[in-house]
């Protein structure tokens, strides 16, 4: 693929706006944003984007790169992948299509593509769907819905799609990788996945769709009402919410997702103008799908269905939301309504109203926990305890969790501290959060002090120049406890020197021909430098570089002098009295030395 075509892609993408769209961001100095990183667990910001380099780095895990590296790593794609969708979003037109970018997961993208176009004309348009039609009509959905959400129909005949793509020039076997077919029992051959079935296309944050729905028109009882895609190169149920890419943007500005069980819920929702509404496809949230929703809010707003099953897909959610930190919230349904699609049918009005009363999840727990209990009876005091107890030991403020606590020791006829004992046995121990603890460190870069006194200097160099005559005249290549920052530091060196001057667009430019690598790290650690010091005055700054030249010349001179002390002992054993001679004088020297840094 062309490099123009590269270069173009990032010159139209600027890539705080693309990375705005999985985290949020909070300014961090001149042109530099903040955020905590989107690939390991931290509570403190170490994700650092850089608008006039157009790079990002976190300084945690140590993972980098540009809006290409950001793309491949967030969403799993290889390089083509992130090139065409890249391309596609900067409204870039490739030159030619290199057979690498025509790769298995773009295939079956396009397969799916034209699914979803056929899926929808077969419903708009042939007279066998009328009665599919008819029925969306009864269900409220408008001719304007079933065009924005590409709704389709799957027609009766065993193979009729399969042939339609073999004719469009896909492959067979293209087109049973995408899920949309299954092989013959008997004999060869493929026959279509989906028939006689509402088509609901299933799409990824981006708007492209990935695999289907499919709700089932038949009188036949014996028959799964709904069917998804099976899991493919593209699509994963657990990584996916339908209606994300419609909803996402709502989402961000509100500060808020719902989520509702059904595909009808989520439609009807956004046909009514609630459009921050995300649907979980009929099972419980999983953690990859709240992680998803992180990247746009951290409040969650949970509307399942009022059944048994509904119950239990919220707290499993919930759950999940909680060790992610996230707020999370209730729906309650009015009684007799059971799910938002019939609210809304019935009383649209009502439907925003009940979500800004949605319900603390504590109240929530309590409300359901007791629904079906006799305070009563003590075995049922018993299993209220046993149920609720571990939520509230999740609960991190000790207010609310004395609240709670109160709570329920009040409705049980509990003594609190009988309840305190209690909790205490549910509680982490210390083994585990210390283990915890190490898996938190794991997952950071930990690097040696003096390579930071070292990094700090040398980005102080690049960024700050007025600095750089009195580093280079005191701080030797030898000085630098690491090889790639050794290089660096001589590649700014040679550059004054040549220069007497310090430009640094002009210095990064020398030095990309040459080595890439080296360049895009002189680019992160200038960004870091100048996170590390945006508040820093002059003469603090000053101060911060001639203690750094100090630190770094006192720990040089201390390792060279461990190397003397075992060179002795050395010729000590071997009775080499010159040698003893020569190495105690070269110790007194450094000693001397020592002394003389201050």
């Amino acid at each position: 693929m062309p490099q123009d075509n590269i270069e173009e892609i990032k010159q139209k993408i600027d890539i705080v706006d693309l990375l705005q769209e999985y985290i949020q961001m909070k300014p961090a100095g001149t042109n530099n944003f903040k955020a905590l990183c989107p690939f390991h667990h931290e509570k403190t910001p170490s994700f650092m984007v850089s608008k006039d380099k157009q790079i990002w780095h976190c300084f945690g895990c140590g993972e980098g790169g540009d809006i290409f590296g950001f793309i491949i790593k967030m969403e799993g794609m290889e390089f083509p992948e992130a090139l065409r969708h890249l391309a596609k979003k900067a409204g870039v037109e490739l030159q030619y299509q290199d057979p690498s970018v025509n790769n298995q997961k773009t295939k079956l993208l396009d397969i799916i593509k034209a699914a979803a176009q056929f899926y929808h004309k077969i419903l708009l348009d042939h007279p066998k769907a009328k009665f599919v039609r008819d029925y969306l009509s009864q269900r409220g959905v408008t001719e304007d819905s079933i065009s924005n959400w590409q709704i389709g129909f799957a027609p009766h005949g065993q193979d009729t799609l399969n042939k339609y793509l073999v004719q469009k020039g896909f492959a067979e076997g293209d087109i049973f990788l995408s899920g949309l077919t299954l092989k013959k029992d008997r004999g060869t051959g493929y026959l279509d996945r989906f028939r006689n079935r509402l088509m609901f296309p299933i799409s990824d944050v981006h708007g492209n769709p990935i695999g289907f729905g499919g709700r089932w028109l038949g009188d036949e009882k014996d028959v799964a009402k709904y069917i998804n895609s099976p899991q493919t190169l593209v699509y994963n149920k657990s990584n996916t919410l339908y209606g994300l890419d419609k909803a996402k943007q709502e989402i961000r500005m509100l500060k808020q997702a719902v989520v509702v069980e059904g595909y009808m819920d989520c439609l009807a929702s956004h046909q009514a103008g609630v459009t921050n509404v995300v649907a979980s496809s009929g099972t419980a949230l999983t953690e990859n799908q709240v992680r998803l929703l992180k990247r746009f809010t951290t409040n969650l707003v949970f509307a399942f269905d009022q059944d048994l099953a509904g119950d239990a897909a919220a707290k499993r959610g919930i759950e999940l939301a909680w060790q992610v930190d996230m707020s999370t919230k209730v729906i309650l349904l009015p009684d007799n309504i059971k799910d938002p699609d019939e609210l809304i049918k019935s009383h649209p009005q009502d439907w925003p109203k009940v979500i800004k009363k949605a319900q603390s999840v504590m109240e929530y727990y309590f409300d359901s926990t007791l629904a079906n209990m006799d305070l009563h009876q003590v075995e049922d005091k018993k299993n209220i305890a046993k149920i609720l107890l571990p939520v509230i030991t999740k609960l991190a403020d000790p207010i609310e969790q004395t609240h709670y606590l109160q709570k329920l020791s009040g409705l049980l006829q509990v003594n609190e501290d009988v309840l305190r004992d209690k909790i205490k046995q549910l509680s982490p121990s210390s083994k585990k959060l210390e283990t915890s603890e190490q898996v938190s460190r794991e997952g950071t870069v930990v690097k040696n002090r003096f390579v930071s006194i070292a990094e700090n200097l040398v980005g102080i160099a690049m960024t700050n120049p007025q600095h750089l005559n009195y580093i280079s005249a005191h701080v030797l290549p030898e000085h630098i406890p690491d090889d790639k920052l050794k290089q660096l530091y001589k590649s700014v060196v040679i550059y004054y020197t040549k220069k007497q001057d310090f430009d640094y667009k002009t210095f990064i430019k020398s030095i990309t021909d040459a080595d890439s690598s080296l360049a895009t790290y002189a680019d992160v650690l200038s960004m870091k430098t100048e996170q590390d010091i945006n508040n820093i005055d002059g003469e603090t700054l000053k101060q911060e570089v001639i203690k750094g030249v100090i630190e770094l010349k006192r720990r040089f001179i201390q390792e060279r002098l461990k190397e003397i002390e075992v060179k002795i002992r050395q010729a000590e054993e071997q009775g080499h009295k010159d040698k003893v001679e020569e190495f105690s004088q070269r110790f007194a020297e450094l000693t001397s030395e020592l002394h003389q840094v201050s």
